[in-house]
């Protein structure tokens, strides 16, 4: 029993379960135990609610039984027409996907339950099994204990019955004739009774067997189900021996994942830095580039002036080359030598323009000062700088060049460690795969859907080949009622010939039958008609005979048409009904989706309050770690005070027995040796002594005392210790299940969202073919209509011809009652001819 509650003021709707078997869920979450009253629980729109679970029963015939329980997603409405609010379409509700494969914790806890229910289901199999033998025995010793009684009864009434025919036998006096037929009353008595015996015996031997047999399946069954749940129980804990090594084995590969995710991370960081480095490098080389480019033009401009120069000082050779011709020949050879160095310096001037054109313009040099004056620079200096600017070149590139093995390196380091990151991707897939395969058993309603549908389709494709059927079935009975309606045209005219051919005259004969040739040349080209008219009825009647055969013909293919017209409407019922299945499933299987989106919401609840939780435990355990390390410390500290105390007492003790020991001795020798002549000083050391004594007896009980404190100090302490280390072990295990939970919880959300998108594609496929099945039904809907529009018109030809049939039978049933009239007189006659000799028979004469 469930109980709404609808609070007013703030227009809130609650739900309670009132002491329910199988109890009442929200969003599968169930409200309280079985046979307990919850409290009531606020219910917003959009949720799923559950009364009861699915219960499987055994048949008398062996056959299960399925009890469904009811599921329902509720909309809820205020008094006004709005719809309650809607907690799911909130955008408090955020979806984060977490990365990884995981488990999912739901999947888990539904294989728990469905453990339970299995211990639940075979306890009370059990418990039904040990009541069945019960009853059965029961009934066997109360079916021994009546049968007997039986027996005794049957016995007891024979012998009675005996008793009472011999008294009767014996108190008359019979004839001969009389016992006689006594004995053989008697003898058929005595048969019948054995016959009734042997028959009742029979009903015994059978009902015992059938009671055995019955007897024999239920061990039967029974010793099958036992056997069935062991076969379970050794599955369940060969799935969860399974499913605990899967989850350490996923574990140690989530540790694998992690310090391959840190070294990648490591490893990127470190490119990163030399990516950073090598653009800082190339920055700088690209702003000396711009400084060497921009000395180049300045030396490029100083090579034209330095040129121009080279182009007067050759055409002032020139000049002075003429002014020594016209000079004296003794000048010659002097005036040979000017022109040797002169060209040797103007070769030389040419070289070094050729290198500076030929040098690179595009090196990496350092920025060096250049002289602004033409006339300090000397091509020495120049073919310097030049060598040093290709020195330069030749360090930035092989600099360039060490980076980029550098990057090239560090790039091979991050290739492998994605390579070992997939490589644990993959370890991973696969264990989840075997996980999988082992929730496969869980996910048979998904195989359950896809065989709906490839059903459907099938359906679809049959509905559509009985469509191409039935047209061509309509085709042929269109064909039918032509004929059909040309024969029967052919047969009201043949027979207003007929009419006419009795009434007209012999003379009127040959028109008659020269129309008559020509309307059946139209119809039949086989009737050739004589003159005479015995000869013409004669052929008119063979016509009708077979116009009739044709008309029971089309008759025939008309009653297969309306059969086939039947399997069509019952195809097209069929498959309107597999639409509407899809639509459920296709409904249910958006409440799935909705239900695997609140779970989604509530494992995140559940994550924040785990975290929540951790960090109290967390806090929990420092406290106790330090309660842990004082108390300890304490205890050691009292214990060595203990044993320092203990040492001391044993001193003490000691050094009483040597003083007891040495004033025996001394009052001994004091009685021997000064008896007679110091008597006070005897008593003086004794009294010293004495009082050292007991000052040392106060301080031994004193010392006792505080060992035994010390001592109950340390018991108090070594229980809080062994108190505060059950804590501390009871928190690491809460530790170690919240750490669990929230692996599970953190990995459960990227499985609902992967089966999400494919419950997503599932039911788009399903929408699409539900569209193409909308269209398909609206085609068969149309062809529907036209099929029952020549229905129609045939059952009005089928009543016609069924009220004539009527008519025939009532005809046919007047005259059989006519045709029995004179029978019913013969025999009445009979009778009275023969009642005087039965009379005499019977002796019933007056």
């Amino acid at each position: 029993m469930f109980l709404l509650v609808i609070s007013l003021p703030m227009i809130q709707f609650y739900l309670q379960d009132t002491k329910s078997s199988n109890g009442t869920f929200i969003n599968n979450q169930r409200l309280c135990k079985g046979g307990e009253e919850s409290s009531p629980r606020e219910a917003y729109s959009g949720d799923h609610i559950q009364f009861g679970v699915d219960v499987m029963e055994n048949n008398r015939r062996g056959e299960k039984i399925t009890h469904g329980c009811i599921i329902a997603t509720i909309t809820l409405f205020h008094p006004d027409g709005r719809e309650a609010k809607n907690i799911y379409t909130d955008g408090n509700f955020t979806n984060t996907v977490t990365p990884g494969f995981t488990i999912q914790s739901q999947e888990l806890y539904q294989l728990a339950q469905y453990l339970q229910e299995a211990l639940h289901r075979e306890k009370m199999l059990e418990q039904k099994f040990s009541t069945l033998q019960q009853l059965l025995n029961n009934t066997q010793e109360s079916s021994e204990d009546g049968w007997q009684a039986l027996i005794d009864e049957d016995r007891l009434l024979s012998r009675l019955e005996v008793l009472e025919n011999q008294l009767h036998t014996y108190s008359k006096n019979h004839s001969e004739d009389a016992l006689r037929q006594e004995v053989v009353t008697l003898q058929e008595e005595k048969l019948q009774y054995e016959t009734t015996a042997k028959e009742s015996l029979r009903r015994v031997l059978q009902e015992k067997l059938e009671a055995v047999r019955k007897l024999s399946d239920l061990e039967r069954s029974l010793h099958n189900t036992e056997e069935e749940c062991t076969h379970l129980k050794d599955m369940c804990e060969k799935s969860q021996e399974e499913l605990q090594q899967l989850a350490e084995k996923y574990q140690d590969q989530l540790k694998e994942v992690s310090n391959i995710q840190g070294q990648l991370q490591d490893a990127e960081n470190s490119h990163l830095e030399e990516r950073e480095k090598f653009d800082k490098e190339k920055t700088d080389l690209m702003e000396k580039i711009e400084d060497l480019m921009k000395e180049e033009s300045i030396l490029s401009a100083k090579m034209e002036a330095l040129q121009s120069d080279n182009d007067i000082a050759r055409e002032e050779i020139a000049s002075l080359k003429e002014k020594l011709e016209s000079m004296k020949e003794p000048n010659n050879h002097e005036k040979d030598l000017d022109e040797k160095t002169d060209d040797d310096e103007t070769e030389d001037k040419n070289t070094d323009e050729k290198k500076l054109f030929n040098s690179d313009t595009s090196v990496i040099v350092k920025s060096k000062i250049i002289p602004t004056s033409l006339k300090d620079l000397d091509p020495e200096e120049s073919e310097n700088k030049l060598k040093e600017l290709h020195y330069e070149i030749e360090k930035y590139k092989a600099k360039m060049e060490v980076s980029e093995t550098r990057l090239k390196e560090s790039g091979d380091k991050v290739e492998q460690l994605q390579k070992d990151l997939e490589i644990a991707q993959l370890d991973t897939r696969q264990y989840v795969a075997k996980i999988s395969s082992l929730e496969e058993k869980l996910k048979l309603s998904d195989l359950h859907m896809n065989q709906m549908m490839e059903n459907t389709m099938s359906d679809l494709k049959s509905a559509v080949i009985d469509d191409v059927q039935l047209k061509e079935s309509h085709k042929q009975a269109d064909g039918s009622n032509t004929l059909i309606k040309s024969l029967q045209d052919r047969v009201v005219s043949l027979e207003s010939e007929l009419v006419n051919m009795q009434t007209t005259d012999k003379a009127d004969m040959t028109v008659v039958a020269s129309s008559f040739d020509q309307t059946l040349s139209n119809h039949l080209d086989d009737s050739d008609l004589t003159d005479s008219g015995l000869e013409d009825d004669d052929n008119l009647k063979e016509l009708l005979r077979e116009a009739r055969q044709l008309q029971k013909r089309a008759e025939g293919e008309l009653t297969k048409c309306k059969e086939q017209l039947k399997k069509a409407e019952t195809t097209t019922k069929e498959v309107k009904q597999q639409i509407l299945d899809l639509r459920d499933q296709l409904l249910e299987e958006q409440s799935h989706t909705k239900t695997n989106q609140e779970d989604l919401v509530l494992t995140k609840k559940n994550l924040e309050q785990e975290k929540s939780k951790h960090k109290d435990t967390r806090k929990e355990l420092e406290e106790a770690k330090r309660t842990l390390s004082e108390t300890q410390q304490s205890a050691k500290q009292n214990h060595n005070e203990s044993e320092q105390l203990k040492n001391k007492v044993r001193h003490l003790q000691e050094r009483l027995d040597l003083d007891r020991k040495e004033r025996s001795r001394e009052s001994h020798h004091a009685r021997l040796t000064h008896s007679d002549s110091h008597p006070g000083s005897h008593t003086s050391p004794n009294v010293k002594h004495r009082a050292d004594f007991a000052a040392l007896k106060d301080e031994c009980a004193s010392l006792r005392k505080r060992i035994q404190a010390i001592e109950a100090e340390m018991k108090m302490s070594r229980k809080e210790n062994l108190q505060l280390s059950s804590e501390y072990n009871k928190l690491q295990e809460s530790y170690k299940q919240l750490e669990a939970l929230k692996q599970k919880l953190e990995t459960k959300e990227a499985v609902w969202r992967s089966n999400m998108t494919d419950s997503q594609k599932e039911t788009d496929l399903a929408k699409q073919e539900l569209c193409e099945a909308h269209e398909e039904i609206a085609s068969l809907k149309s062809q529907c209509e036209t099929y029952s529009v020549k229905n129609g018109e045939l059952k009005s030809e089928i009543a016609n011809m069924a009220e004539e049939y009527k008519q025939l039978s009532d005809r046919s049933k007047v005259l059989s009652f006519c045709s029995s009239i004179p029978l019913l007189m013969l025999l009445f006659a009979v009778l009275v001819a023969l009642y005087p000799t039965l009379a005499q028979i019977t002796g019933t004469t007056p």
